[in-house]
């Protein structure tokens, strides 16, 4: 559900403000480097306050003096805690919009980092931001996303409040974590605020300009590597002496990239320059990833398909899950919906979280009228299993969808799925299996995974029915070529 829609609106055609799903994550973030060069001085004043927020991290830990048993340098590992903002409802794990954002760990590590470079004169300008994002591990983007968000959440406070007042949108006071900090006693205040109350937890609903968002990181460690291979071969090769012959997978290129980081500081800031010199956002209104438009494409599978009868037994309950999987099946196959698979501006399919996505959208319609819960990444003690239904505690039945090319696609039938059925305690489970190109339908490929469902229902504890969706592109029914007639052959 849109904030369009929850709150029965039209968005202005001259409208700049991001129409969020609120239910869920869209997996977008908001780029500081985006605000920072913007034209509007309301905005570029946040460059400012990201810099002060900075500089009193770098005060404590100035104080602290590396050590890290300091009251100094604690508290400079707790103000650098940060929750997910789940009101902007953006994170490029696509989950609920309750997240982890940065906890003890990470903050401790940002430490660790951020006197590594306040030892070498670095301070608070602009790079130390991307030069962080690229050096300690598991921070990502999207957690500097939500750094940013957290440090500049009163302006995001008054902008949403604007746009409210201006359509008439209901606000009214909801708790806030993180609305500011102050140097004194370097905390964060925490409040209530009048904002639109978001429908899935405590609080309330942020929105962001769109100009602000990004798909794509602009640095990553393993960004860095490939960066320092390209422009600086010879350096690597011989004054830092790297092995450039071999053949690194992402893995290995972030590690590199970490440790390079951090023998040649000037080769970091150098790559942090030319990659946040330029930037675009994500082109929200043509949406060429299919970021943003999935719930749609699910309703539009969903009203293709007819629902399944409701279910009032384990035995119902499973062949309703086979005919839930099966529409999703037909609407890609039959009725032109693979389109809403692929990326048409690359001639690419999307990645699997947004057939995922669509995926949900579509059969949560269909749950809704059968009365059916349906959980999304839902924790089975081993890992998250994509989808999870059940009706009371009797009917139980798990949907692991997974693309044929993934290199996990055995693996997910033999050993992921099993793993999953045996945590949550569902007798059966559908391996949805999506596939894009003729090679990934050859018979000893999906032989693997038939052969592995097989074996594992033989066994009479759990029963894994496989379904593949054929998404390869189709012609329109204009372009196809003619049906070649068959003969009749008379019998009897």
């Amino acid at each position: 559900m849109r904030f369009t829609e929850q709150h029965k609106i039209d968005r202005p055609g001259d409208a700049d403000w991001f129409d969020l799903n609120v239910e869920m994550d869209s997996p977008l973030y908001v780029d500081p480097f985006l605000i920072f060069d913007d034209s509007d001085p309301f905005w570029s004043a946040g460059h400012d306050e990201i810099h002060d927020f900075f500089d009193a991290a770098l005060d404590l830990l100035t104080k602290a003096g590396g050590n890290q048993e300091s009251m100094h340098w604690k508290k400079a590992e707790y103000f650098l805690q940060f929750p997910e903002p789940k009101e902007f409802a953006l994170g490029l794990a696509m989950g609920h919009p309750e997240g982890a954002g940065i906890g003890p760990e990470l903050a401790h590590m940002m430490c660790e980092e951020l006197e590594f470079f306040r030892e070498r004169g670095r301070g608070s300008a602009d790079p130390l931001l991307a030069m962080i994002a690229v050096i300690v591990p598991g921070l990502g983007v999207d957690r500097i996303s939500d750094m940013v968000c957290n440090v500049l959440k009163a302006r995001f406070i008054g902008y949403t409040q604007e746009v409210c007042r201006t359509l008439a949108v209901a606000m009214k006071p909801v708790p806030v974590r993180n609305v500011s900090w102050a140097t004194q006693g370097y905390r964060w205040r925490s409040e209530r605020v009048d904002l639109p109350e978001s429908p899935v937890f405590a609080g309330g609903t942020l929105l962001v300009p769109q100009r602000f968002l990004k798909d794509i990181p602009r640095v990553t460690a393993d960004g860095f590597w490939s960066w320092a291979e390209t422009n600086e071969n010879e350096r690597l090769r011989f004054d830092l002496n790297y092995d450039l012959a071999e053949s690194l997978d992402k893995r290995e290129k972030a590690r590199r990239g970490r440790e390079l980081a951090h023998r040649a500081v000037d080769l970091l800031e150098t790559y942090v320059e030319e990659a946040t010199a330029k930037g675009t956002p994500y082109d929200v209104d043509a949406d060429p990833r299919g970021l943003v438009r999935w719930e749609e494409a699910g309703r539009a599978i969903a009203l293709a398909s007819a629902a399944p009868d409701p279910p009032s037994s384990q035995e119902e309950f499973e062949g309703w899950l086979i005919a839930l999987a099966k529409g999703f099946k037909g609407a890609v196959e039959d009725n032109g919906l693979w389109r809403a698979l692929w990326n048409d501006e690359v001639k690419r399919h999307r990645p699997e979280a947004i057939a995922q996505v669509i995926a949900r959208s579509t059969w949560i319609e269909h749950c809704r009228s059968s009365g059916i819960d349906i959980t999304r990444e839902a924790d089975c003690g081993r890992g998250p299993v994509d989808f999870k239904f059940t009706r009371g505690w009797e009917m139980r039945g798990l949907i692991e969808v997974k693309h044929i090319s993934s290199t996990q696609f055995a693996h997910g039938a033999k050993t992921q799925l099993p793993i999953y059925l045996k945590g949550e305690q569902a007798p059966f489970g559908v391996y949805l299996c999506i596939g894009y190109q003729d090679q990934d339908f050859v018979e000893d490929r999906l032989g693997l995974v038939t052969s592995a469902c097989e074996a594992i229902s033989t066994q009479g504890e759990t029963r894994i029915v496989p379904i593949f969706v054929d998404a390869r592109p189709k012609p329109s029914a204009s372009k196809a070529k003619p049906m070649t007639r068959m003969a009749v052959v008379p019998t009897g």
